[in-house]
């Protein structure tokens, strides 16, 4: 005995497809023995209103003889689904980042191996036809009961193919994350970079309190002149941690070079001022040496400009903490100068 088949895109392909109500959405999922989750009532959706889709097609591909959707294999087709419409909206051969042309073969794969389940769904029909003759007359006989055997070995095997295209999509799906997160922060110190830290200031609210600070490494130059650029890597991670420890949970930017900015979300100008100034002093009683001489290199400090965001105007406030550091430096260093936007202005 064998399965019974379940309805096809094809038995879906009606006028009114795009009509499809949520009713109907459910019912699916009812029958698939999914819960009523969002990807679930995505993939339901996806089914009928973009049926030309590989997400519509995979369906259809585990549909063919009759079983259900795991909720492994609705997870899978939708982020499938989504990782091409990622790939897709990158039109730039030379933006893409590593991974996306695998990712971009792994989706072609897929679309492979659907169409495979739409050529087998193709043949099971014709095979039928072929064999109508014995069906009709009641004589089911060995070429039907061979046909439909023969259908379901292929849809099987296209299955198990096209769940094992999905996982290596889900894959390196995460290694792109990855590669996205690793894009955003500064390999020398493991902080936000400057392509980080602006994501985060394109997304301040132009009516919230947010203060920003610029922290900039005195007598730097010194530093590497004497000791060398190696040395000068250890300071800039020295200062990076010493930071990072004093202004948490603040974000803390390494802005270039050795320079660095703040960001403090929800905090007056006096509380950041206050921040910025305990973390000069809990830098400045550090004792620093020289790893492979062991010679003191003596306090080190920063000087720091610091300014509230004005309208969610994020590059213009750091203009203005730029010129407060500016400031603090013609005036000796080591000090954090700040004062509201506005008073700058003027």
């Amino acid at each position: 005995m064998f399965k019974r088949k379940q309805k096809t895109l094809a038995d879906n392909a009606a006028p009114d497809a795009c009509g499809r109500s949520a009713g109907d959405i459910l019912a699916f999922l009812a029958e698939q023995d999914l819960p009523a989750t969002p990807i679930n009532f995505e993939l339901g959706y996806l089914r009928w209103h973009d049926a030309g889709s590989l997400a519509a097609h995979a369906v259809e591909a585990i549909l063919i003889d009759g079983g259900l959707i795991s909720q492994m294999q609705a997870d899978q087709i939708v982020g499938a689904y989504r990782a091409l419409a990622i790939t897709a909206m990158r039109t730039e051969p030379e933006g893409e980042m590593p991974g996306q042309t695998k990712l971009r073969h792994h989706t072609l794969h897929l679309a492979d191996l659907t169409g495979e389940a739409m050529s087998a769904t193709g043949q099971f029909g014709r095979d039928l036809t072929e064999h109508l003759d014995d069906l009709v007359a009641d004589h089911p006989g060995a070429p039907l009961t061979a046909s439909i055997a023969a259908m379901i070995d292929r849809t099987g095997d296209t299955e198990r193919r096209l769940s094992v295209a999905m996982e290596q999509i889900d894959a390196l799906n995460t290694e792109l994350a990855a590669a996205r997160n690793d894009a955003a922060r500064d390999a020398l110190t493991g902080l936000v970079n400057r392509r980080g830290l602006q994501v985060h200031l394109d997304a301040l609210d132009a009516g919230g309190c947010t203060a920003i600070a610029i922290c900039d490494i005195d007598r730097f130059k010194v530093i590497n002149d004497r000791h060398g650029h190696l040395v000068g890597d250890r300071v800039i991670q020295a200062v990076a941690e010493s930071l990072a420890s004093s202004c948490s949970p603040h974000i803390v930017a390494r802005w270039g070079g050795e320079e660095f900015v703040l960001l403090m979300d929800g905090v007056l100008l006096p509380t950041a001022t206050e921040i910025i100034e305990t973390a000069a002093r809990n830098l400045h009683d550090r004792t620093f040496r020289v790893r492979d001489t062991g010679e003191a290199l003596g306090p080190v400090t920063f000087s720091a400009g610091v300014v509230m965001v004005d309208a969610g105007r994020a590059n213009d406030a750091i203009d203005s903490a730029d010129a407060l550091l500016y400031q603090a430096k013609i005036e000796g260093r080591d000090r954090v100068l700040s004062t509201p936007p506005a008073a700058l202005a003027a």
